[in-house]
């Protein structure tokens, strides 16, 4: 690959994760402010044990006041098994202070009451709990016989259904009827997990849309800077081959890098920013869209037209390319580097 196009691919992958690592955080802030993942994952539970078709989370129910419990829906059991499997002790440990809130799997709970709820409940902890709950006599000295005459006499109702067909796939070993408890619940929270990440990802776009506006981010406009100046994309190629990775640090330390990246990329010469550009500098005037570089100096028509679609696609690429988060592109920096540090020498003259 052409070292101009390689360095220039480079500085462009740089910046969309520098970016991409402020969208993130600002995402997994907001989704710990909101108990997201506590909610999802007790949305998941009841549609698992009640087999409530409800699961959609609307904007209303973000802020909810109260955590009494709703009125009846039609399909809904009248007595979930949710809200007494959440206060048993395996899964009221993980909760914060070990408190689940009242009504938790049969209530809009407010945000503080998410915040308590526990964010993550592995298989064996889900099993454990629902063989105590359910079913006497749980220590595994129970046989499966059993175990199938106490579900049969469960109420008709999706959770019924569900563990007699577990248990009839299980044969004689109770074990065996565990280990369908378990992996029932991993697969449907597998599918709650990607209930979760679409749900994020418009958190995140609506951040991305905000962060693009408040610093001009201009992918067009991005590109020809680097690939037109020289000493940019020299110094903005000599910050990415030591870009800060968050990893493990705390968001405040992580943060505070970006910002320095921010700074010295800027300091450059790369277009962000709401600056006037250089076309309008002194004594040259220029209107406001022109200072900004959301039109060219003297254009008219249709070349103003053109103008502001193309500074519209640049904000739309850069939207679109703090999605996929910022290990992608620090991933893809990472392959870059080595690609270039690999590449073909130059030629001396003999």
């Amino acid at each position: 690959m052409d070292n101009l196009v390689l360095e220039t691919v480079i500085g462009l992958v740089f910046i969309f994760g520098t970016f991409a690592i402020i969208v993130s955080l600002l995402t997994e802030m907001i989704t710990r402010f909101m108990g997201l993942r506590g909610e999802y994952l007790l949305r998941g539970i009841r549609t698992l044990v009640d087999g409530s078709g409800h699961f959609k989370l609307s904007f209303g129910d973000l802020f909810a006041r109260t955590s009494k419990p709703p009125a009846p829906v039609e399909g809904d059991p009248p007595a979930p098994m949710t809200p007494e499997l959440m206060k048993h002790p395996l899964i009221c440990s993980s909760a914060d202070k070990a408190r689940i809130p009242a009504n938790a799997g049969n209530a809009k709970l407010s945000g503080r009451a998410r915040r308590r709820l526990p964010a993550y409940l592995s298989g064996r902890s889900f099993a454990r709990a629902l063989f105590d709950t359910v079913i006497p006599d749980a220590t595994g000295k129970t046989k499966m016989d059993e175990i199938r005459t106490v579900l049969e006499g469960l109420p008709a109702n999706h959770l019924r259904a569900s563990l007699l067909a577990l248990a009839n796939a299980a044969d004689q070993d109770v074990a065996r009827f565990r280990r369908n408890i378990e992996e029932w619940y991993d697969d449907h929270m597998a599918r709650v997990s990607g209930w979760y990440k679409r749900h994020v990802r418009w958190i995140s776009l609506a951040l991305g849309v905000l962060l693009v506006l408040l610093f001009n981010l201009d992918a067009v406009q991005i590109t020809r800077s680097l690939y037109t100046d020289q000493a940019l994309r020299a110094s903005v190629v000599t910050e990415a081959t030591r870009a800060a990775q968050c990893g493990d640090k705390d968001p405040a330390t992580c943060l505070r890098e970006v910002r320095g990246q921010i700074d010295q990329v800027r300091g450059a010469g790369l277009p962000i920013g709401w600056a006037p550009v250089p076309e309008c500098a002194a004594p040259e005037k220029c209107g406001w869209w022109e200072q900004r570089g959301l039109v060219s100096p003297h254009s008219s028509g249709w070349s103003g037209f053109l103008s502001v679609l193309v500074v519209l696609v640049g904000w739309a690429l850069m939207t679109l390319t703090l999605l996929p988060g910022a290990r992608f592109w620090f991933d893809a920096l990472s392959r870059l580097g080595s690609l270039r540090s690999t590449g073909p020498k130059p030629k001396t003259d003999t």
